[in-house]
């Protein structure tokens, strides 16, 4: 349940109308509760001062009238404007950085507001009669002439926000802030633990006579409910290996989790481990921290693409890239395992590692920039900085494996000598920096038992 909410939630927040709609239905409350203190205003004695609107019915009709189809015309331009921001994005960094500005909250906010005034001032005049006699909302005209001032203001934040927002070394920031903020929500803080972990040992004939739960519907897998699966294994005595990780993207029919033992796998039991897998059409940050990288790196190869040939955008997200890595490096891992409180193994599912990480997303952008210079030393000097942030051998080797490529791939297709020296004493300092970490990186778990 709480990964459907989850999953309900992120759905909800890369939508245009969410915001709108709260702020339409306050629009609504706020409406009905003006009319009704101005309902009580004359019984009570009526309230004279300057601020207060004291004209005529006609002119607050006109008022509210001039208001409401002055918000929808503006709403109708913002909105065009957002389409017209969304297909320059699309377009020049990629349709997955479009979500950016979905779920931006002053695109939502700007406009809420210029709907929100519109549905209040169309409510208001529904209270606004011919006669004379009738009493005057004033308090309602008066707050309809405030979200129209206010609408104003909006819309000089909203021109400013645009023009902002589309820039290459904001939009690449804030992509380089959410990776970040991931890898603090799914990854422990730094401790004096173990660094790595023993990988458990599966029961003999687990790989062929374990069950397989197939998926039914093809689909990228989101969100893995690990609690729910360690309790249903614990409570069922039961062993059950994860074969997939968030973000994958599973065929119908092939399997999600192998069950142990076989004779335990059951319908109901099919029925109760689906439960613990949300699937759907696109990946989601929610559990997939290479997801949020690989953004950066798609945004980096258009760049370095010929049609753009932009290479310091390119230089920006190795930079936020190189930032969120280091992040990654100096946090904690947990096991990719569980056991119950009496030792027995319940649980192994995949790790989603610095190692992989690193590699998915460096790996196509040394490919792409082989023949640029600025980029190649940029991607090395971040390599340099890594290496005095990784606290596993693993980490250090992926480093070292990916310094070496960027200098082999460069010196094969740069044809000028000073350019060559550039990129040779570019990774002869990071292949210093990799020296100076191999020296207090900890020993694997197995050299340090040998040790003890």
């Amino acid at each position: 349940m709480k990964n459907r909410i989850i999953s309900l939630w992120y759905r909800v927040r890369y939508s245009l109308w969410f915001v709108p709609g709260l702020m339409v239905a306050g629009a609504l409350a706020l409406a009905y509760a003006t009319a009704g203190l101005d309902a009580n205003l004359k019984p009570l004695g009526g309230v004279d001062t300057w601020w207060i609107y004291q004209g005529s019915p006609a002119g607050a009709r006109a008022v509210l009238s001039t208001i409401a189809g002055s918000m929808i015309t503006v709403a109708g331009v913002v909105f065009s404007l957002t389409m017209v921001v969304l297909s320059l994005t699309s377009n020049q960094f990629g349709p997955r950085l479009v979500r950016n500005f979905m779920d931006d909250a002053g695109n939502q906010l700007v406009l809420g507001t210029f709907v929100a005034t519109f549905v209040y001032c169309l409510v208001v005049l529904r209270t606004i009669h011919g006669s004379g006699s009738d009493p005057l909302p004033s308090l309602s005209v008066n707050m309809g002439l405030a979200l129209a001032l206010a609408s104003l203001g909006v819309l000089i934040y909203f021109i400013h926000h645009v023009a902002s927002s589309i820039q290459a070394n904001n939009l690449v920031a804030r992509v380089g802030h959410e990776f970040e903020n991931s890898v603090r929500r799914l990854y422990p803080e730094a401790s004096d633990g173990p660094a790595a972990w023993p990988t458990p040992e599966l029961p003999q004939g687990f790989a062929q006579r374990a069950e397989e739960l197939w998926v039914h519907q093809s689909g990228y897998l989101q969100m893995i409910d690990h609690g729910r699966l360690y309790d249903l294994a614990r409570d069922q005595n039961l062993l059950i290996q994860v074969t997939r990780r968030p973000g994958d993207f599973v065929i119908k029919g092939n399997p999600l989790c192998l069950v142990w033992p076989p004779e335990s796998f059951t319908a109901a039991l099919a029925a109760r481990l689906h439960r613990s897998f949300t699937m759907g059409v696109e990946r989601t940050e929610a559990q997939d921290v290479e997801y949020v990288a690989r953004l950066l790196a798609e945004t980096a190869l258009r760049a370095l693409s010929p049609g753009v040939n932009d290479p310091y955008t390119a230089v920006t997200c190795i930079d936020w890239l190189g930032s969120g890595l280091a992040l990654m490096a100096g946090r904690g891992r947990r096991p990719a395992y569980r056991l119950d409180e009496g030792g027995e193994l319940r649980l192994v599912h995949p790790e989603v590692s610095f190692a992989l990480v690193a590699e998915s997303c460096l790996e196509p952008i040394r490919r792409a920039a082989r023949e640029n210079v600025i980029c190649t030393v940029r991607l090395l000097e971040v390599l340099g900085a890594l290496a005095r942030q990784v606290r596993l051998p693993q980490d250090h080797q992926v480093l070292a494996h990916q310094a070496l490529a960027v200098k082999t791939d460069s010196l094969d297709n740069l044809k000028l000598a000073w350019d060559r020296d550039l990129i040779s004493q570019k990774h002869q300092e990071v292949q210093r920096a990799l020296e100076r970490a191999a020296l207090r990186l900890e020993p694997p778990v197995a050299e340090r038992g040998e040790k003890g």
